[in-house]
């Protein structure tokens, strides 16, 4: 089929040319014998004007010298001195002859005739007849250059239809067979075969075709059953939905009980309802992104922070809440201001998500450092719980999405294998890294890796 196209393409492309060619040659050949006929009338022109140059002034005397020459080759001339001065112009003497041509300048020449004491003058020769002498060799070519190319086109239209029977004889009909195929494919009939005995190349495309039906055939079930095992597991992420909602319900109730006895303690309530609900609405809005997409196409606003400030704060927030819960969280910052270019509602998203899993699965305290690495180039953040950890065979995994270990990820912890996924895929998108270290019993250590924000850009990893 490869050859049959290229030999259609070169054959479509150099036959009309050969046609052309060959046309024009032909007619070429009954002209040849003309050549010199031009080169001849401009060295008769010369030779009569410098003749009777002592003449040109008396215009009359003139034309009857040069009126033989004139009715010979059945022309007109105009000779011009110095700045375009008109000399003499033969078409004052004789009629001249309406010539039909689409190109005026066709049988029109101007030569330059030198004449005594250095005087040049410019010469103009008109046919005046489109039949006569050597101008009608002129005429003759361009009549047969036109012939030749509309020789070329007819033969190239003549290839067209040609190779466009055949093409769709051999290639176009196949397709349309494809073509049916996926359509019933789409409407979700995989029994339909198509049937081509050809051991071309549109052969093995087809065969190829009908085995990828019938790999999708096979495999349409397996991924309807891992369809409906996702969705049961999306399901199973309601229960992430809980936490925040309790710790609402439970700041709420303490107001309403009167529990807060000052105005700073009840801003405090507020403020945690606030982030609470806030971290709930994006949560929310996080399940509804991933059922669509991947979780590395979680969208980011990024902004320029402080990095002392933003992770002071967030961890002082954080050890207010864990308070109630029974849990120890320290922190150590490295006090020299640097600043970072990231989302923050995002990273409290990754931060609280860390947090949670180490309160979730055992974690009594927490420890999390926030540091520059040795380069000055990122930030380090750390963070260590004393959980129950995770065991060797499932830390390759842990990131995966719907990932859920038998014992340190299963769901009786609330685990639903989305949470570590989305950290990974937000730490991602602000170009980090994010690593773990764990042994089971031994507790979990999380290291977060982020580019610090230096002279106004992002340093590479």
């Amino acid at each position: 089929m490869k050859k049959r196209l290229v030999f259609a393409f070169l054959s479509t492309i150099l036959v009309p040319i050969l046609a052309a060619i060959l046309t024009f040659y032909l007619g070429a050949n009954q002209i040849a014998n003309d050549e010199d006929e031009l080169d001849q009338l401009f060295t008769d022109v010369r030779r009569e004007i410098r003749m009777n140059e002592e003449k040109l002034p008396n215009q009359d005397a003139f034309y009857q010298e040069i009126k033989t020459l004139l009715d010979r080759y059945q022309m007109n001339i105009t000779i011009e001195g110095e700045g375009d001065e008109v000399l003499f112009d033969s078409r004052t003497y004789i009629e001249v002859e309406e010539l039909n041509s689409f190109l005026p300048n066709l049988n029109t020449f101007t030569i330059q005739v030198a004449g005594e004491e250095d005087r040049k003058w410019g010469v103009t020769i008109r046919a005046n007849s489109a039949q006569s002498e050597p101008f009608k060799r002129m005429t003759d070519i361009v009549h047969i250059l036109l012939l030749s190319v509309g020789i070329g086109v007819l033969t190239l239209l003549l290839m067209v239809v040609i190779w466009t029977t055949y093409i769709s004889r051999t290639v176009l009909t196949p397709l349309k067979q494809i073509y049916q195929a996926t359509e019933e494919m789409r409407n979700g009939n995989l029994d339909y075969p198509i049937q081509y005995k050809k051991r071309d190349e549109i052969g093995r495309f087809i065969q190829g075709f009908n085995v990828m039906r019938q790999h999708v055939k096979d495999s349409f079930t397996k991924q309807k059953q891992y369809e409906d095992a996702r969705k049961q597991l999306i399901a199973s992420i309601s229960h992430d939905l809980r936490t925040p909602l309790s710790s609402i319900k439970g700041y709420v109730e303490g107001l309403r009980d009167g529990v807060v006895r000052n105005e700073e303690m009840k801003q405090r309530y507020l403020q945690v309802i606030h982030d609470k609900t806030t971290h709930l609405d994006h949560l929310i809005e996080d399940l509804f992104e991933f059922s669509k997409s991947e979780a590395d196409q979680l969208a980011i606003e990024k902004e320029v922070v402080n990095v002392v400030e933003y992770f002071e704060k967030q961890l002082i927030k954080y050890q207010f809440d864990l308070q109630e819960q029974e849990v120890e969280l320290s922190y150590t910052i490295e006090p020299q201001p640097r600043s970072i270019l990231l989302d923050p509602i995002r990273i409290e998203q990754v931060m609280s998500n860390l947090i949670d899993n180490a309160c979730r699965y055992g974690g009594t305290r927490i420890w999390i450092e926030v540091r520059p690495d040795q380069s000055e180039r990122n930030v380090i953040i750390r963070v260590v719980d004393n959980g129950q950890g995770i065991d060797k065979e499932d830390l390759p995994y842990i990131f995966t999405s719907f990932y859920r270990a038998e014992k340190s990820r299963s769901t009786q912890h609330g685990g639903s294998g989305l949470g570590l996924s989305i950290v990974k895929s937000i730490v991602k998108a602000h170009d980090g890294e994010i690593d773990v270290e764990s042994e089971s019993g031994q507790g979990s250590t999380f290291v977060i890796t982020l580019p610090l924000y230096v002279n106004g850009e992002v340093v590479d990893l």
